[in-house]
């Protein structure tokens, strides 16, 4: 389930994925070929080994058991790797005091075998031979001064080499590119628990919780958004106040509050049209918005919308107990270009009037219809 999950987030952010991996990519490319200054590794190899013209065949003997426990070899190794035999070669072949800077020496003891690696590693390929061959034979003459039991000789010298060791641009593109594509699916994941999250915040400015009705903000939104597009249009509003809960609304658990107004969301929803809109207005009143209706139309819809609400609601979980609404409602048509401000404050007197007068369904009269 998590992975057919994740393929899905993979799967919608598929151009995301490939932008980040082209990217890398190519970043890595411009700094191999153009920011990357070439390293290249020259490398010489030398052997140890006793020293049959100085050994006799009882030292032979020994001599063979010493190397085996890598004492010797390793001695020669800290030679080739000491900074007196290094700086004294340089010393002698420095023409200038940086000619050398910038040179990587590396000494290893390979495995099992009598052999030292030594490595320079530097921008100029020439140099790095020089200094690998020049050192190794310093270092050849400094033993053979000091020990005649072993002889310590260029297996291979080093060769100047062609190819850089680094950047490798086909190597780190591959690389480059792999990092883009753990990258880019991390980035589409991210985005889009962004993304979920920001459509949970933006639910949360639509839909009004309790009532699953749109929020006042949003419907005001929505209300100015229809007379903006359709200034010259006709349209009703209204607002039902659900008088019969007024008194005990704020003692009625919160489940049961839910249950009331989703209740009332779902039956305005199912007596409107398909462009009517639905907004809970406060705490204990709800908004409806009839596009293209004009108040004497409007009527006989809201008498209707009344009488359903009027009847008894049913608590789930306490058999017995039912509520009734009792709503008026109060609205006002808009027809003469007012504002949503003047039309509201109408909505809102005509709902007064009825919330004081027997008359349930009031609409605010400033001039006679016909």
């Amino acid at each position: 389930m998590e992975i057919r999950f994740y393929f899905k987030i993979i799967q919608r952010g598929w151009w995301l994925i490939l932008v980040t991996s082209l990217v890398a990519m190519n970043i890595s490319l411009i700094y191999s070929y153009y920011l990357t200054v070439p390293m290249y590794e020259a490398v010489a190899r030398f052997i140890v080994s006793p020293n049959l013209q100085k050994t006799e065949n009882r030292d032979m003997v020994n001599s063979l058991e010493a190397l085996d426990k890598r004492s010797i070899i390793s001695t020669y190794a800290e030679v080739l790797n000491s900074h007196q035999i290094i700086n004294s070669t340089m010393d002698l072949l420095r023409e200038k005091p940086d000619d050398f800077s910038g040179y990587i020496i590396s000494v290893t003891v390979l495995p099992d075998a009598n052999i030292i690696r030594f490595s320079v590693k530097g921008p100029n390929p020439e140099v790095a031979a020089l200094l690998a061959n020049s050192i190794g034979q310093h270092a050849i003459d400094f033993v053979k001064n000091l020990y005649i039991v072993y002889n310590i000789d260029f297996l291979d010298k080093a060769l100047i080499p062609t190819d850089p060791y680094r950047p490798q641009p086909a190597q780190d593109a591959g690389l480059a590119l792999a990092v883009g594509l753990v990258l880019g699916v991390g980035l589409a994941i991210f985005k889009d628990q962004i993304s979920g999250t920001l459509d949970k915040l933006g639910q949360r400015n639509i839909f009004d919780f309790e009532s699953k009705a749109f929020t006042r903000v949003y419907f005001e939104r929505r209300l100015r958004q229809e007379i903006i597009s359709q200034p010259k249009s006709v349209l009703t509003l209204g607002v039902i106040h659900l008088l019969g809960i007024q008194e005990v609304y704020d003692s009625l658990p919160q489940a049961y509050i839910n249950q009331i107004l989703r209740k009332v969301t779902e039956t305005l929803k199912y007596q409107l049209r398909g462009n009517d809109i639905v907004g809970r207005w406060s705490q204990l009143q709800f908004s409806i918005l009839l596009p293209s209706t004009d108040g004497i139309s409007a009527i006989s819809r809201l008498e209707r919308i009344r009488e359903l609400l009027n009847q008894p609601i049913s608590l789930e979980g306490d058999e017995g107990i039912d509520i009734v609404l009792d709503p008026r409602i109060g609205f006002a048509d808009r027809q003469g270009g007012e504002s949503i401000n003047v039309l509201v404050n109408q909505v809102e007197k005509a709902l007064e009037i009825s919330l004081e007068s027997d008359e349930k369904v009031n609409i605010y009269k400033v001039r006679p219809f016909g």
